[in-house]
C-alpha cells in the first residue's frame, strides 16, 4: 500500500512540475545568479536530402515547430522537461517547385503560427498564417521580393515581414529593376483568413559603406507599434511606426562597428534595449533606446575573448557567425543568447547591465560533439534560437537535427513551491 501511495505522489509531483512551470507569478519571485545553460537532449530531424530545419520555435511548453526548407513543411516537436522528439505532425505549407519555406514566428499568446515562403528574387514571396489548435492554413498573402524574417505584434493585430531582395540573384534572372528591399505590413485583427495589407514599404537607400540595404532581422517591440529591423549589408538598424508606416524606409542609423552587419534582433520587454548578432564581425550588439525608442548608446560583445578554446571557430570576419538572437528576462537578470554557427553552439551573456556585459555559458548544440574528439570540427551550423521559461531549442540546419537546453534553474520553480507546503517523499 506505501509502494501505491508512494507512486501516486510521485505521479502528483509530475503533475505539479509542469503546472508550475506555467506559474508566471512564481517565475517573477525567482531570484537567479546566472543562467547557466546545459544541454538536455538533441535529435535528428531526418535524413539531410529530406530535412534542413532553418528555424525553431516553442508553440507552448509542450510543444514546438520547426520549419523544413527541404519538404515546406512546419513540422512539430514533443517537448518534456527531460526530452524531445518529433511529433510526426506536420503542416504543408506549399509545393511549388521554385519555392522555400524560410522563416516562422508564433505569437506571444501561442495562438498563431506565421510561415514565409521564398519564391526567389524574381517572384513576390507569400505570407501563411496558421492556428496553432486546429492547424488550419490561411493564406497566401503576397509579400516582397527574397522575404526573409517575420514577427507578429503582440496584440495579433499585424504581422510584419522584411524582404531582402537578393540584388545579385536579382541580375542574374533579369529582374533586377523590378525588385526591390522592403517591408510588407498586414493586419490580421478581423481574422487569419481576413489579413489586409497595410503597406508594401521600400527600402531604396545605400548605406554609408556604399552597400544597398538589405533587411535581415526583424522585432516588433512590446508597444506594438515600433518595428525593429537590421539591415545587414548596409550594416545599420531601421525603424519606423506600424501606426503611419512610411512609403519608404526613412529612420536609420549606422553601427559604429563597421562590420557588425546583423542578422537577428531582438527587443527587451519594456523597450528600452535591443540586441544585434554581428554575423560578420562574430560580436553581440547591446543597445539602449532612448524614451522615444531611437538607438541611443552601442555596444559590442568580442566574443573571441569568452568562447572555449576547444569551440571550433576563428577571429576573423564569419569566423563566428551569430545567427538568432533572443534576450530572456528572469529572476532580476537580463540574459541574451545566441547561436553560433561556425562554433556550432549556443553562448549566454548576462547584459543585466548593458554597459558591462558578461560572459555567462555555453553549450555546443549540434548532434556530434566533436570538442570530445581530437581535431574535431563544428559542422551543425545553428540557426534557429527559442526561449520558454528557462528552456531553450536550437535548430541546426546542416546536421540536421534540434536540441533542447535548460537554465540551472529551469522548472526547479516547483521545488520551493512544494517546499514550502511541507511536501516530501516518504
Amino acid at each position: 500500500m506505501k509502494k501505491i501511495s508512494k507512486t501516486l505522489y510521485l505521479l502528483g509531483l509530475s503533475s505539479l512540475i509542469i503546472l508550475s512551470c506555467e506559474d508566471k507569478e512564481a517565475e517573477e519571485k525567482l531570484v537567479v545568479e546566472s543562467f547557466s545553460i546545459t544541454l538536455v537532449d538533441k535529435i535528428t530531424t531526418g535524413d539531410g536530402s529530406q530535412s534542413q530545419p532553418e528555424l525553431v520555435r516553442f508553440i507552448n511548453s509542450e510543444k514546438g515547430v520547426i520549419v523544413n526548407s527541404k519538404q515546406n513543411t512546419v513540422d512539430f516537436i514533443n517537448i518534456t522537461p527531460s526530452g524531445i522528439s518529433m511529433s510526426g505532425q506536420s503542416v504543408q505549407i506549399t509545393n511549388e517547385a521554385d519555392a522555400e519555406c524560410s522563416s516562422i514566428d508564433v505569437s506571444v499568446d501561442q495562438s498563431i503560427l506565421a510561415v514565409v515562403v521564398s519564391r526567389g528574387a524574381c517572384k513576390r514571396g507569400e505570407l501563411y498564417l496558421i492556428n496553432t489548435s486546429s492547424l488550419q492554413k490561411y493564406g497566401p498573402y503576397e509579400l516582397g521580393y527574397n522575404p526573409d524574417a517575420v514577427d507578429i505584434a503582440v496584440d495579433n493585430e499585424f504581422v510584419v515581414v522584411v524582404n531582402e531582395f537578393d540584388y545579385e540573384d536579382g541580375v542574374d534572372g533579369g529582374c533586377d529593376d523590378l525588385g526591390f528591399p522592403g517591408v510588407s505590413i498586414y493586419n490580421i485583427g478581423s481574422g487569419l483568413d481576413k489579413g489586409v495589407l497595410v503597406k508594401d514599404m521600400k527600402i531604396s537607400h545605400t548605406g554609408s559603406n556604399g552597400n544597398l540595404a538589405e533587411p535581415e532581422g526583424v522585432k516588433i517591440a512590446p508597444n506594438g507599434t515600433t518595428v525593429y529591423m537590421t539591415l545587414q549589408e548596409s550594416n545599420e538598424v531601421g525603424w519606423f511606426s506600424i501606426a503611419n508606416p512610411p512609403e519608404v524606409l526613412q529612420n536609420r542609423m549606422a553601427f559604429t562597428n563597421p562590420e557588425h552587419e546583423p542578422d537577428g534582433i531582438w527587443v527587451n520587454s519594456d523597450g528600452t534595449l535591443i540586441c544585434t548578432a554581428g554575423e560578420y564581425d562574430g560580436t553581440i550588439g547591446v543597445h539602449t533606446l532612448d524614451a522615444a525608442g531611437k538607438p541611443a548608446t552601442q555596444k559590442f560583445i568580442k566574443m573571441a575573448e569568452d568562447l572555449p578554446s576547444n569551440w571550433d571557430w576563428d577571429d576573423k570576419r564569419k569566423g563566428i557567425e551569430p545567427e538568432e538572437v533572443v534576450i530572456a528576462e528572469t529572476g532580476g537578470k537580463v540574459f541574451v543568447l545566441s547561436t553560433l554557427q561556425d562554433a556550432g553552439g549556443v553562448v549566454v551573456y548576462d547584459i543585466t547591465d548593458p554597459a558591462n556585459p558578461k560572459f555567462d555559458s555555453g553549450a555546443i548544440t549540434e548532434m556530434n560533439d566533436y570538442t570530445t574528439q581530437t581535431d574535431g570540427e563544428s559542422k551543425g551550423e545553428p540557426e534557429g534560437l527559442a526561449y520558454l521559461k528557462g528552456y531553450v531549442l536550437v535548430s541546426n540546419t546542416e546536421d540536421p537535427s534540434v536540441a533542447l537546453l535548460k537554465a540551472s534553474w529551469a522548472c526547479l520553480l516547483y521545488t520551493s513551491d512544494a517546499a514550502d507546503e511541507g511536501l516530501g517523499v516518504d
